[in-house]
Formats: structure tokens, C-alpha cells, sequence
């Protein structure tokens, strides 16, 4: 039996006829906003990490190189074998003061003009060593020339613009590997003590320790690389030199050094039918002597010149990258463009414009990825995870059965090598938990060899990275070897030498005339001579004036 409450009796506020609502639980209200909740995190979460993986196929994230060169290092797959000439450990008191130049994307800005900024006296350049050598291998000429835009049998001419110096401070450049028959880009700091070949613009243009063609550093922050390799004593990331654009003047203005940005006012330019000068530093007596650029070779023998050459000016521009993947390499934006990569600036911008050094992990400017990116100036080339890392997105890297990577997760060991040669004969490294071998030919030849490797996979290597010099530019700090095979590179684990066997090829050629003489007698046929004669060719020598 029921009541009511007491009181007057109440009415409820709904239209008559409609039937009140069932009450719907609390907890199950709660539930439904919860699992709410989260499929809206597992969504955003999801979105998240299809867009960090297209960025890292995309390689938004890679964090480009910036190598170092010491003076006396053969070079990266340098143009021309080692000469064996020597660079003198440069004066301390002949270093490039550190107040000099104009502060620029963490380095220091310099016209290339400026007095003392190059010592001169004995250098170990060889420029018409270098012009013979280039006549003599037309792979490595056209490779070389195509830096300058220039014809290869402009290059004597073009080489004889230029004069030796030596850097006085560490030179920031942009240096050109030979690597599969092209000249291919990578930024690069030379050391102070370094010989080259400048112009009248004061510009870099040749190493002369391996004949590798320079050209100016690319337009971006410091901040925005990796560095690789080994420091040197005096070495000072913001006090890296370099050599201002045709578009830049640094001068004085109020006691301070400023860069103006418009082209100098006739910077070194001589007046008609005058030889241009640099004003060199004497490293023995300290002073300022002036030094006439170019005209050191005997150019007597040589077909005449049916071009004209670049001007310093029209060379003296920043970097712009042939394909997608050099501007990648060298941190810009894309092929045909001087601008920065949007993450090398925004890189630079969160670590003060520090790079760091190779090996360390460093979250990028995104935000989404720390550790190493996996590339080399020049070549393709990957890095070990480090194990102290906390949480790192790898790169993504295609896998083939041409490339080589190991999977295991500890840090490599220094390569172990035996022999002796000028060339690695065979090597091993580690492949999914599985030692490989692969042994290279003895012959001597030019571009991509063959190699047979225990595991029966394809693979080949360019001969030139199996030589005693490029094997020591890749060879890190700590003593690990790392070749390029297909996609990435691998640390190789013991390699022996080998000496190469030159491949001699004589040229012949024969002469087999036939005379048939017909009369009304039978056919008689004269006997057949064969002569086979050696065939020479004379290439004209470049040689020094004077």
C-alpha cells in the first residue's frame, strides 16, 4: 500500500501524455566519458606517429655533417692520389686573431681580401702537378671541372688564376669528393696550416693536399650540424673563418666589424691590364708583403683557350645543390636553393648555434626525434644508436639485399687491420647476427667493383673507398672503419690489405689489306701481312713558368 508524501500533492512539469525518462546510472554516464577520452588520446597518439614516420621517410629530421679536415689528412675520396706532401704545423702566433671578422650564424665572416688573413712563403701546393694529373685521367678532369663550370681543357688556364697560399685560421668550405665519377658537395672545415689554391677574390678553390676542387661554405647556421671528426689543438667551433659571399663586405663601422650586405666596392679589382694582389703575411718576418694572383705555369704547350673563364665574383656564391639529396647532405632546403633547411635553422636556433659532435645525442628542433640522423658528407652513411640514449626515433633506411646493417644493439669495436697494401682486400663485418666477408678483386680499376661475400648476397663498392686514403678519412676517433654498401654504411669489423695489381692495356692496331689482282689466267692472290703496331699518345704537360 502506498502514500503520498505529505503536503499538497505535486504535478510534474511535462507535457501531458509523455512518459518520464528511465534515470540512467551514474557509473555508466562516467564509463562512456572515459573510453571517450581515450579513443581521443589513441587517435591523437595515432596521428602523431604517422606524421613523425612521413617525416623521417621524408628526412625532415636528418642532421647533416660538418667534417673536419686536419692539414696534413689525405682527404675524403680526394681527386688526386696522395702526393706526399707535407703542410709545416702553422705558428700559433700566425693563427688568425680571434677578433677578426664580422660574428655570422655562430662563426666569424671575412672578405677574403683581407690583409694577412693567408700566409704566404713555401706552401705544398703543386698546381701543375694537378693539371698533368687531371690531362691524364679524364674521369676525375670532367668531375673536377664541372665544379667551375668549366670545359676540361680549360682547366690549365683556370688553375693558372690561381695562387698558394695558407689558411692563417679554420676555414669553413664547401669540399668536393671524387665518388662514382662526380664531384660530389660536403661541407667541410680545413684546419689552419692548410695549403690551397685561392683566387683574386681571396675564395678557396683548390686543397692541395688531395687536389679536391672548394668553393664557398653553404648559407646556413653552424648550430644545424653534426660535427665529425677530431678535434685539433686551438680548435674553436665559434671561431671557424668564413669567407664572405660576392653579396657581403665586412668593414668597420664605429670601432666594430659589421657585415654589409652589398657587394664591395670594386674589392680588388685592378685596373686595365694590371695583375690582381693578395696581401699575404710573411710567416717568417710578420709582415704584410703583396703577392701577384696567378700566372704560374708555362701554358706554352697547351691548345689556346676558346672560353671564357668564371669571374671570382660569379663563383663566390653559396651553395646550391644539384639533386634533393646533396642539399640534404649539406643542410639545405632543396636542389637549386642557397636557403637552409627549416630544421637546420630551427636546430641552431635551440642549442645557441653549438653543434654537436658525432656521437652524441641531441634532441631536435621538432622535438620528436634525438640521437644521430644516418648520413656522411658525400656518401650515405649510418650511425650506431647510443646506448646511453633514453628514447630515440630511428631513420628510416630501405632495406635490400645489397644493403648491410648490423643488428646488433652494442657499440662496435675499432676495426682490426692486417696486411699491408695500398687497398683493402677483404673485410668482414656483422649482418643480422651473422659475420660476413667479402673479398674485393686485385686488379687495379676505376669506379664500382664486384665483391663475392661469404653470405652469397650481390654487393659492390667503388674501388676508390677501398684505398689506403679514403679508408683513413672514414675511419672515425675511435678507430672504427665504416663502409658504404647499397643504402647504409656498416662498421667493419677486420679488413687486410692488399696490393693492387696494375691492369696495362696496349692499344694495337692491325692492317690486313687484300689484293685481289684478276686476269684471264686463274686468280692468284697476294699473301696477306699482318702488322701490329703499339700506338702512344703524347698529352701536352703543364708545367711551371719560368
Amino acid at each position: 500500500m502506498s502514500y503520498y508524501p505529505p503536503g499538497p500533492p505535486t504535478y510534474p512539469s511535462m507535457p501531458f501524455g509523455a512518459v518520464p525518462p528511465e534515470p540512467q546510472p551514474r557509473n555508466r554516464r562516467n564509463l562512456t566519458l572515459i573510453l571517450a577520452a581515450i579513443v581521443a588520446v589513441l587517435a591523437l597518439v595515432f596521428a602523431s606517429v604517422v606524421v613523425i614516420v612521413l617525416k623521417n621517410k621524408k628526412g625532415e629530421f636528418h642532421i647533416p655533417f660538418l667534417s673536419l679536415t686536419s692539414a696534413d689528412a689525405p682527404g675524403d675520396a680526394p681527386f688526386m692520389a696522395q702526393p706526399n706532401l707535407t703542410n709545416k704545423p702553422l705558428d700559433n702566433g700566425l693563427r688568425l686573431s680571434a677578433q677578426t671578422g664580422a660574428p655570422n650564424q655562430g662563426t666569424r665572416l671575412v672578405s677574403g681580401t683581407t690583409p694577412g688573413l693567408y700566409v704566404g712563403g713555401s706552401t705544398s701546393c703543386d698546381p701543375a702537378g694537378l693539371g698533368n694529373f687531371l690531362a691524364q685521367h679524364p674521369s676525375q678532369a670532367a668531375a673536377w671541372a664541372s665544379v667551375y663550370g668549366i670545359s676540361t681543357q680549360a682547366i690549365p688556364y683556370y688553375l693558372d688564376t690561381l695562387t698558394p697560399v695558407i689558411l692563417s685560421a679554420d676555414t669553413w668550405v664547401t669540399n668536393y669528393s671524387y665518388t662514382g665519377g662526380s664531384a660530389v658537395p660536403f661541407q667541410d672545415v680545413l684546419q689552419a696550416g692548410t695549403s690551397v689554391l685561392v683566387d683574386s677574390a681571396g675564395v678557396p678553390r683548390v686543397r692541395c693536399q688531395c687536389g679536391n676542387p672548394l668553393g664557398p661554405a653553404a648559407s646556413a647556421p653552424i648550430g644545424g650540424y653534426r660535427i665529425r671528426g677530431t678535434h685539433w689543438q686551438g680548435y674553436q667551433v665559434n671561431y671557424i673563418t668564413r669567407i664572405a659571399y660576392n653579396t657581403q663586405n665586412v668593414t668597420v663601422v664605429n670601432n666594430t666589424t659589421t657585415v654589409i650586405n652589398q657587394a664591395p666596392a670594386q674589392a680588388n679589382t685592378p685596373a686595365a691590364g694590371a695583375a690582381a694582389l693578395l696581401t699575404l703575411l710573411n710567416p717568417d718576418t710578420r709582415q704584410l708583403f703583396d703577392r701577384t694572383v696567378g700566372g704560374l705555369l708555362d701554358l706554352s704547350g697547351q691548345p689556346p683557350l676558346t672560353e671564357a673563364l668564371p669571374t671570382p665574383a660569379a663563383l663566390n656564391v653559396p651553395l646550391a645543390a644539384r639533386s634533393d639529396e646533396a642539399a640534404t647532405e649539406n643542410g639545405l632546403a632543396r636542389a637549386g636553393e642557397t636557403a637552409a633547411a627549416p630544421e637546420v635553422t630551427q636546430m641552431a636556433e635551440s642549442n645557441g648555434n653549438t653543434p654537436p659532435t658525432e656521437g652524441q645525442t641531441t634532441e631536435a628542433a621538432s622535438g620528436t626525434e634525438s640521437g644521430a640522423d644516418t648520413s656522411a658528407a658525400g656518401q650515405t652513411s649510418s650511425e650506431e644508436t647510443s646506448a646511453s640514449s633514453s628514447t630515440t626515433t630511428s631513420s628510416d633506411t630501405s632495406s635490400s639485399s645489397s644493403s648491410a646493417s648490423s643488428s646488433s644493439s652494442e657499440a662496435p669495436s675499432p676495426t682490426v687491420f692486417s696486411g699491408s697494401g695500398d687497398s683493402i682486400g677483404s673485410f668482414s663485418f656483422t649482418e643480422n647476427n651473422q659475420s660476413v666477408t667479402c673479398q674485393a678483386p686485385s686488379q687495379e680499376t676505376t669506379g664500382t667493383v664486384s665483391l663475392t661475400c661469404s653470405d652469397g648476397l650481390s654487393r659492390s663498392v667503388y674501388q676508390s673507398s677501398l684505398s689506403q686514403s679514403s679508408v683513413t678519412s672514414a675511419t672515425d676517433s675511435t678507430g672504427i672503419w665504416r663502409l658504404s654498401l647499397g643504402s647504409s654504411s656498416v662498421p667493419i669489423t677486420s679488413a687486410t690489405w692488399q696490393t693492387l695489381i696494375a691492369t696495362t692495356t696496349e692499344t694495337t692496331t692491325v692492317e690486313n689489306p687484300t689484293t685481289t689482282e684478276t686476269t684471264e689466267v686463274p686468280t692468284t692472290t697476294e699473301e696477306t701481312t699482318t702488322e701490329t703496331t703499339e700506338e702512344t699518345t703524347e698529352t701536352p704537360a703543364t708545367t711551371p713558368a719560368g
